[in-house]
């Protein structure tokens, strides 16, 4: 029997996440393949630059082109690294938990639309036979393995760059009546912050500077840019806090979880006490969340015969 892998892609706004990889999100279409680029795609006589700027946000993910480009490059990846460039797949996706509903049929068949696709990614030509596409809530994905760890009243908030999602977990259990998707993320961060760091240093400061403070805690630069940098970034998740107080959030009742790129941020630069808050670091969480569910749905409809 032919293997089939089964491949989990986190398509994010700022970076495309799969289990073992990530880059920029930026798709650039160009009349050839140029020598500067890192990573070029090219599909159905077209190149594609990827990775050299991120996506603008963008609520529907089938608005064009850009995600099914960004999947083929997640796939050459993830193939390169087991040593293949012809393989069968179920490619396990993710949506923010408030949209699946409504966008998961139609995302499934957008990434689904060839059962077949020969592509190249840089040198390499691959062959890739799309068997299924699963699509899964993110957020939840990245937890689902570790439920059980889970007991009390716990909040995950996973901040992206483009948004956050909010999911509560009761003894090891998603409350489905109490899930949400904010327009919080890091990029946002960034954009708030633009004005006002010109104001507070008088300087345009490079918004590849700010990412890595917002990143790291601090950077190689200037104290009084990295004052004012703190400062933008403290102002931005008290906002962060007010909206998971307005859903309910107490630090005397509850647990609180953060992951994505975004629990760098609250935890550089929020007013917590960190002793009862959870900083999941690993980016690529719910790239692996999405293979986890897969292979449990797998064994469920072995058991089920």
């Amino acid at each position: 029997m032919e293997q089939i892998y089964r491949i989990g892609i986190d398509h994010g706004y700022g970076n495309i996440k799969s289990a073992h990889y990530i880059f920029e999100s930026g798709v650039i279409e160009r009349e050839r393949a140029s020598e500067l680029a890192g990573m070029t795609v090219e599909f159905e006589g077209k190149f594609y630059e990827i990775g050299s700027t991120h996506k603008e946000y963008q609520m529907d993910k089938v608005w064009d082109e850009d995600y099914y480009i960004l999947t083929l490059a997640a796939l050459a990846k993830e193939l390169k690294g087991r040593g293949l460039c012809n393989a069968s797949v179920i490619l396990a996706a993710g949506l923010p938990i408030k949209w699946l509903g409504e966008q998961g049929e139609a995302f499934r068949k957008y990434l689904l639309k060839n059962k077949e696709v020969t592509f190249r990614c840089n040198d390499t030509r691959y062959h890739v036979k799309i068997e299924d596409v699963e699509v899964y809530a993110q957020g939840f994905a990245a937890v689902a393995a570790d439920l059980s760890r889970y007991r009390g009243f716990n909040i995950v908030a996973d901040i992206g760059n483009g948004t956050m999602n909010v999911i509560f977990i009761i003894d090891g259990k998603p409350d489905p009546s109490r899930y949400y998707t904010e327009r919080f993320g890091v990029e946002c961060c960034v954009i708030e912050m633009r004005s006002e760091l010109t104001n507070k240093v008088h300087t345009v400061v490079d918004d590849c500077i700010v990412k890595k403070v917002l990143k790291d805690g601090t950077e190689d630069i200037g104290e009084k840019y990295l004052k004012a940098i703190a400062e933008c970034a403290s102002d931005y998740t008290d906002k962060i806090m007010r909206k998971l107080r307005e859903y309910g959030y107490n630090e005397e009742l509850a647990k609180l979880h953060f992951l994505g790129g975004g629990a760098m941020l609250m935890k550089h630069f929020a007013k917590l006490d960190q002793s009862k808050v959870r900083f999941i670091e690993d980016i690529h969480a719910n790239a692996k969340g999405y293979e986890y569910l897969s292979n449990q749905r797998l064994l469920r409809n072995i058991r089920r015969g």
